[in-house]
């Protein structure tokens, strides 16, 4: 993992698709055993693995599934690298999910340039005289796995986020060289044509949004990326799609699944 500083607030038009900060949860690149403690990092970025913006921490939530249960863990703040940390107690040596979510919300922007958090309809209480230019809704998910082990079945089961990637095989069996197949569920439901993004740590960490793969999801959801390096991994869907909400223009989803394949 990067331990470098870059910062840059910005934004980048791609294909006609606004990127916002990849949020995303990541631990070290290293199998843990029962009773150590797990480093979490919560980054929001466009550069990998390296953190770039510290939002505010009620926007960010971190959970740990083990053992049955699901916990929330409490975040703190790193500035100098700018994420957020936390850790908890592998309890087994059982397989771990950590589940991230960047709190959804509404973003409405004004003919002056300025921003308010919230709907249309709160943005005009909260700011009579001003002119509505645009507004939009983003969510963003995250889910990590930890000591996948072969024979689990753990990985194939949905979590439940709006916009998800779940793999097809057991991420214990990735090798570099290999393929590794995957599929995207919008609302539990296969989602065909949706562009899929796939990069591994130490790739291009200085440029921003360079992903080593990309490709589109099948009429069954599903995609293959080639795993052409061990280390972290990290893959990449937005949804976007016309908002009921009056006055808003888009609802954006984005969902990222992170795992490590191990050097030979």
């Amino acid at each position: 993992m990067k331990k470098v500083f870059l910062s840059l607030a910005a934004v980048l038009v791609l294909g006609g698709a606004v990127w916002s900060h990849e949020f995303f949860v990541m631990t070290d690149n290293k199998t843990f055993k029962p009773g150590d403690k797990v480093p979490l990092y919560v980054l929001s970025t466009h550069y990998f693995t390296v953190g770039e913006e510290l939002e505010g921490l009620r926007y960010n939530k971190v959970w740990v599934r083990q053992g049955g249960r699901r916990t929330e863990l409490g975040l703190k703040e790193n500035p100098d690298r700018l994420w957020y940390e936390t850790e908890f107690n592998l309890q087994g040596d059982a397989p771990v999910i950590v589940e991230g979510n960047r709190v959804g919300g509404y973003t409405t922007r004004f003919t002056d340039g300025s921003s308010f958090e919230g709907t249309p309809a709160d943005a005009r209480k909260a700011n009579p005289g001003k002119t509505l230019a645009r507004a939009g809704f983003l969510e963003k998910f995250s889910k990590t796995y930890i000591n996948p082990k072969p024979g689990d079945t753990t990985f194939s089961g949905p979590l439940g986020f709006t916009l998800e990637i779940v793999p097809l095989e057991n991420p214990a069996n990735y090798k570099t060289g290999g393929n590794a197949r995957f599929r995207v569920l919008y609302r539990g439901q296969p989602l065909s044509g949706a562009e899929v993004f796939a990069v591994y740590d130490y790739y291009d960490y200085k440029t921003m949004n360079a992903y080593e793969q990309k490709g589109n999801t099948d009429r069954n959801g599903e995609i293959t990326f080639r795993i052409s390096n061990p280390g972290i991994w990290i893959l990449r869907v937005r949804d976007s799609r016309n908002s009921a909400v009056p006055d808003v223009t888009v609802e954006n989803v984005d969902s990222i699944v992170v795992f490590t394949v191990p050097g030979q």
